[in-house]
């Protein structure tokens, strides 16, 4: 199914979009464009390690968010769009609903409208060249004619018809690519399920309406093809051909019996280009190009037989456009420095919400773990020393009836005797005291003395001292 509306909130939401929201993923820069049902804004994806990306975000406007009509209409562009897949379509990757708002993400296109290129040639003193017309065109009608094939999962023609082709929905980046975009009323037969407009209903720009369209008769990709023709016109002559003071006025024009009028003589238009326009804009479909494919082989045979090849296109474009376009890049740096600024004052706002049980914790659980290990080590050596002064075989450890060598043997394996380890952290412990230590260590000295040997270090009073020390040392403070 390429499109099934879904069920419209009772209570849209009134939000108001500002330049710093967010939308799903996005990031809300700055407008770029609005329509008459939706604002186009410069949006950026931003995800890890840096990356960023510049998109075009299209939102409904609040007017019209409660309207299930525009809504549709809304939501079918998004559905029909992002199933072409052509380099002169603009794509369509993304589509999400936030707090109310449905929006739909597409390419960012560094370039302007068609009818911003016109503008600004004019104001330059300059018209666009035939030859470089005739390109912009034929990629237009290849995207356009992508659309008109497009078909559904089972295969099927989907018959797409855009509707409302106008040079305002038609991109021109500065390297002289095309874009098709707004997709909005186009019309897929699987919508509708009709191939023709609701009566009384006409859809579209009314100066690039089709004589069907006006009728209310079936349509199909020729009426594409016609608007096409009024947007070629335009482009080489500076003006519609069907034009009037009023919408009446051009709508009785389009749909009268009469032949749409030719180019002015004075415009300078080679014949063969007068005859692809004429084409196009035949009343009856059937005098017109069968499809868009048609349209943009004749347009391109024309370029061929010109000067202006696709690098003059580009060269062209990017001179008519270079100055807006570094107005649009500066107005986009200047956005991304601002939402910046904006992430680093909240960041730094995140940084010191810190709650004061957050900061003490560590240090509580480091005194905790400590006194812990003294604790055990006192109790350990308490214990040692205990069973040490009650042991009846303690002074006699060491005995002058032993030989000298053998006394010496047992002097130098004294520092591995539980006393020895036990009795630099004694007078830590609660159940040994201080004087523990000096009593043991002159109890064992006569005994070393008459053994010839000098007393274990280990055991001395002054090495116990200082071992004490030594252990107590990185410990102080902790109370």
């Amino acid at each position: 199914m390429l499109y099934a509306p879904r069920p419209v909130s009772s209570s849209p939401s009134s939000l108001v979009l500002s330049e710093g929201q967010t939308l799903g993923r996005y990031e809300l820069l700055t407008p770029i464009g609005r329509g008459g049902m939706a604002i186009v804004w410069a949006a950026r994806l931003r995800g890890t390690h840096g990356f960023s990306k510049t998109v075009a975000l299209k939102t409904m406007l609040p007017a019209l968010s409660s309207d299930p009509r525009f809504e549709a209409m809304f939501l079918g562009e998004a559905q029909i769009a992002a199933r072409i897949k052509h380099p002169n379509v603009c794509e369509v990757f993304d589509l999400g609903e936030e707090r109310g708002i449905v929006y739909l993400v597409m390419d960012a296109v560094d370039g302007e409208s068609l009818a911003q290129l016109a503008a600004l040639a004019r104001e330059h003193g300059r018209r666009i060249p035939s030859g470089v017309v005739a390109r912009l065109l034929a990629q237009a009608a290849r995207g356009l004619h992508a659309a008109h094939v497009l078909k559904t999962e089972a295969g099927e023609p989907c018959g797409v018809v855009h509707r409302d082709v106008s040079p305002q929905n038609i991109l021109v980046t500065c390297d002289g690519l095309v874009k098709v975009v707004d997709f909005g009323v186009a019309r897929p037969a699987e919508r509708s399920g009709t191939n023709h407009t609701a009566s009384g209903v006409i859809k579209g720009k009314v100066a690039y309406l089709s004589p069907e369209q006006i009728d209310g008769g079936p349509i199909d990709g020729r009426v594409d093809v016609f608007a096409l023709g009024i947007v070629l016109h335009e482009l080489l002559c500076g003006e519609r051909p069907f034009d009037g003071e009023t919408d009446l006025a051009i709508i009785l024009a389009i749909a009268s019996a009469d032949p749409a009028p030719e180019i002015p003589e004075s415009a300078a238009i080679p014949l063969a280009l007068r005859g692809i326009t004429r084409r196009a804009l035949a009343k009856d479909p059937a005098e017109r190009y069968p499809s868009m494919r048609e349209l943009a082989t004749a347009l391109e045979a024309y370029a061929a037989s010109t000067a202006d090849g696709e690098d003059e296109v580009a060269a062209f474009v990017s001179a008519v456009l270079g100055a807006r376009r570094a107005e649009r890049r500066g107005e986009l740096r200047a956005a991304a420095h601002t939402a910046d600024e904006r992430s680093r004052e909240r960041g730094l706002i995140a940084e010191t919400a810190v709650t004061l049980p957050d900061v003490h914790r560590p240090a509580t659980a480091g005194r905790r773990r400590a006194a812990t290990a003294i604790a055990i080590a006192a109790a350990t050596a308490g214990f040692v020393a205990l069973a040490l002064r009650a042991s009846p075989t303690a002074s006699r450890s060491v005995t002058s009836d032993a030989p000298p060598s053998t006394t010496a043997s047992s002097a130098a394996l004294q520092p591995a005797s539980p006393l020895a380890s036990a009795s630099p952290l004694a007078p830590a412990s609660p159940l040994a005291p201080a004087a523990a230590v000096p009593a043991m260590a002159r109890a064992g000295a006569p005994s070393m003395a008459r053994a010839g040997t000098s007393p274990a270090p280990s055991v001395s009073a002054s090495a116990a001292s200082s071992v004490v020390r030594a252990k107590k040392g990185p410990l102080e403070g902790w109370d």
